[in-house]
């Protein structure tokens, strides 16, 4: 029996996103069919009225160390970190706390009010690496009040709750894509493991940032598996990376996204994610080019600034021209020493341009 045709009622689309009632899968998957002006028009003006409902004109920057770079034993075919493959990423050991305090400070004078430390491996154990980042989330907490967060790879319970105690609030660890697709991607661990960290993240109460990347030879149909996989999980903040392809990697000719792709995706899942913070990250100066600044109009209200790691981003004074062009305000980050993990609903927010109340 043929399945009835869904009727996108963007009105009710709308209303229903201005609540912070995400879209079914079958609304998901009608969406994938737009592909006519006035329809993506619609799709375009619902996701900006969703977003603004509950973020308004505020937007999260983040940055990134790469803390630690190269000879990773995990085999990601997007990643030029990777051992298995040979490329020309970047190989050393871990920087010490005093180089990734004046990275954070200098991301923060650039306007980055979240910043994270990202190192590469399967996971953090090594006794001297871990307090590394725990003195160099304490020292960023106490001297810059930004947001603290690491991307550490598959981190236990235990090793969380350790640097939890440090003073990190956010743990990053992205899916990467569909579990119906993650074989073809990742060959060294499952998507269960990567579920498992996200999971021992939300059971200490951090701050959970999750997403993917796109571009890498998945369906429209496992973008929307991805999104509604995260939705089930209920992560925090959703990082939206295009894949930029890196030489020597088995992605290394995959080029399959265009802007309106990307634009797209952005707005799919603001409607299946209404109240997340949905940041666009890696990919985006390349696969976007001069739409950039129609990303917010789509629904994202975060971006990643500075450079990645181990490709470089685009002058922080070009994003910040972004944004006063879009009449966007940079979100502050929580002013004080708080609590770790202080949910972002309850943070004082101040206005001014130093993120000062």
């Amino acid at each position: 029996m043929r399945q009835a045709e869904v009727v996108l009622d963007w009105a009710d689309i709308r209303a229903r996103g201005e609540r912070g009632e995400g879209i079914s899968d079958d609304e998901a998957r009608a969406i994938l069919a737009l592909s006519a002006p006035e329809q993506l028009e619609a799709l375009w003006a619902t996701a900006q009225a969703v977003r603004h409902e509950h973020k308004g004109n505020f937007v999260n920057t983040c940055g990134i160390s790469n803390a630690k770079s190269g000879r990773c034993a995990e085999a990601c075919s997007f990643c030029s970190q990777s051992a298995h493959y040979t490329t020309d990423a970047p190989k050393y050991q871990m920087k010490d706390a005093g180089t990734l305090v004046a990275e954070a400070k200098e991301a923060w004078n650039s306007g980055v009010r979240e910043f994270s430390l990202v190192a590469s491996g399967r996971a953090m154990t090594n006794r001297k690496e871990l307090d590394i980042v725990k003195e160099a989330v304490a020292t960023i907490r106490a001297e810059t009040g930004m947001q603290t967060c690491a991307s550490l790879g598959l981190m236990s319970k235990d090793g969380l709750a350790e640097l939890q105690s440090a003073g990190l609030q956010s743990v990053h660890h992205n899916l990467e894509t569909a579990r119906s697709f993650h074989a073809n991607i990742v060959q060294t661990h499952s998507y269960d493991d990567e579920v498992d960290t996200i999971k021992a993240a939300k059971s200490l109460g951090m701050y959970t940032c999750s997403g993917g990347i796109f571009g890498m030879g998945e369906s429209w149909e496992q973008r929307v598996e991805l999104a509604m996989e995260l939705r089930e999980l209920d992560v925090d903040s959703v990082p939206l990376n295009f894949l930029n392809p890196r030489p020597g990697t088995p992605l290394e000719n995959q080029h399959t996204l265009t802007a309106e792709d990307c634009l797209k995706i952005i707005a799919l899942y603001r409607l299946v994610l209404p109240t997340k913070d949905l940041i666009v990250c890696g990919g985006r100066a390349i696969n976007l080019r001069e739409r950039q600044t129609e990303i917010f109009r789509a629904g994202a209200n975060g971006v990643m600034m500075g450079n990645y790691l181990t490709t470089a981003g685009r002058p922080a004074d070009m994003d910040l021209d972004m944004l006063e062009a879009e009449g966007l305000v940079i979100r502050p980050p929580p002013h004080k020493p708080h609590p770790p993990s202080l949910r972002p609903a309850v943070r004082v927010e101040g206005t001014d341009s130093n993120g000062v109340a």
